[in-house]
């Protein structure tokens, strides 16, 4: 139903919500066949494309910005406390995951741990899991920050300052000498 909604309805937004749940349902439909990485790389690389792209078409429309205040110098010193704060607790984070972690792959630590053993009574999502988070999380991070770089630049790049709108400044509006009766 929701892939002939799709295809009727004359509203794009609306038309693509009902591609967003015609993925999640086949997608659980790949989950109650057995089908768990099947089910879950749907969900990530479509569902997820398509939520950008509805985010593309959103950004694309022509919404009026009321209220837009274009001084953010203002904010930048508390801006740049928040960002140190946050790469102090992300650096600090990943030292202490790799220093904790019992399956480090480098040349001190050369571990290997047989996945074939534990096939028996892990799910393979728990042991997609288990390797991207243990093995490969510093690729798994350095991936995660890509794609939010490549998405703070396509919001950067499609957003178009409003140059000429009028607007009135409160602070000379409350100065002016107004008669008392």
């Amino acid at each position: 139903m929701s892939a002939l909604a799709v295809v009727l309805t004359h509203n794009s937004i609306v038309s693509v919500l009902f591609l967003v749940l015609c993925f999640l349902i086949s997608s659980i439909l790949l989950v109650l066949l057995e089908c768990e990485f099947l089910a879950l790389m749907l969900i990530i690389i479509y569902v997820g494309a398509v939520a950008i792209l509805f985010l593309f078409v959103l950004m694309m429309l022509e919404t009026k910005l009321k209220n837009l205040n274009k001084n953010i110098f203002i904010y930048f010193p508390f801006g740049v406390f928040i960002n140190i704060v946050f790469c102090l607790e992300i650096t600090n984070s990943i030292s202490n995951s790799f220093s904790n972690n019992p399956y480090i792959n480098n040349f001190l630590y050369n571990t290997y741990c047989s996945w074939y053993g534990k096939v028996d009574y892990l799910t393979d999502i728990e042991v997609l899991g288990n390797i991207l988070y243990t093995q490969y999380v510093l690729q798994f991070l350095v991936v995660g920050f890509v794609l939010f770089l490549a998405l703070i630049g396509v919001v950067f790049l499609t957003s178009n300052p409003i140059k000429n709108y009028k607007s009135q400044i409160v602070f000379y509006q409350l100065s002016r000498n107004s008669i008392i009766f």
